[in-house]
């Protein structure tokens, strides 16, 4: 049912953690001359005050493809992948990577890296199916027929699945899987109100979602963690979805 050879990632999110910085507001100019490797723009600083949760977004940065957010306690980029311009995994796994390393020397400009702690890699995969022919509770059947093993109770309006691991070297990997649907609506008019069928949007691409998150949480007790980090998250995460993800998700 599904098409393995329209496997596309259409996110990427990386994340690193930090010792809490209450000011990290005020670090704004710093952390947009810092990224302008990867965001050639202006930053935004959302004046929370400091008080407040410190996991709500201080400071933002968006260009192209690319958003960019720094809390008290953590720095994000998130990568929205086009896989409109028919390039191979392989190619988008090599740009997720530079990318990915690229963050990771910027932001040691900004947060020292005795400060940092955790740092995790979120892979969003997309295994196409035939919108013409399979129908959502096609797709909720398999993900159900896969993974769980249910009497079912009527046709599955909806499935997902949802497992974690620790690795014998200490990382965590969760894998995700669920239903995807890309789809677009018609304007009619120019009217800035418009009412939308949501049974009537365009179908654009439809299949089954394996999110792939693997960080580096439980090395934060440990001494002898990679000297590298990223780097073991970014070849950890490519290993499993260039070697073993068409075989979990069922080929």
């Amino acid at each position: 049912m599904l098409n393995f050879s329209k496997k596309s990632i259409s996110q990427a999110v990386f994340v690193i953690g930090f010792e809490r910085d209450v000011s990290i507001r005020t670090k704004q100019f710093e952390i947009e001359k810092a990224m302008m490797p990867l965001v050639s723009g202006p930053s935004v600083n959302t004046n929370i005050p400091d008080e407040f949760e410190a996991q709500m977004p201080r400071v933002t940065m968006n260009y192209g493809d690319v958003a960019i957010h720094f809390s008290q306690v953590t720095a994000q980029m998130t990568i929205n992948v086009d896989n409109n311009n028919a390039k191979s995994i392989e190619v988008i796994v090599e740009s997720i990577a530079k990318r990915v390393n690229l963050f990771q020397s910027v932001v040691d400009k900004v947060i020292h890296n005795d400060m940092q702690r955790e740092r995790g890699l979120v892979l969003t995969v997309n295994y196409s199916v035939d919108k013409e022919k399979i129908t959502d509770a096609d797709v909720s059947e398999y993900i159900q027929s896969h993974f769980m093993k249910v009497q079912p109770l009527g046709i599955p309006a909806s499935a997902g699945f949802n497992v974690g691991y620790k690795t014998d070297d200490n990382f965590f990997i969760t894998l995700s899987v669920g239903q995807y649907k890309f789809v677009r609506s018609e304007l009619l008019s120019a009217s800035p109100v418009q009412w939308i069928d949501i049974s009537k949007l365009i179908i654009i691409d439809t299949g089954v979602e394996l999110k792939i998150d693997i960080n580096s949480r439980p090395l934060l007790d440990i001494v002898n963690k990679p000297k590298d980090v990223t780097k073991a998250i970014l070849d950890k995460s490519y290993d499993f979805l260039l070697k073993q993800a068409d075989g979990f998700i069922g080929k």
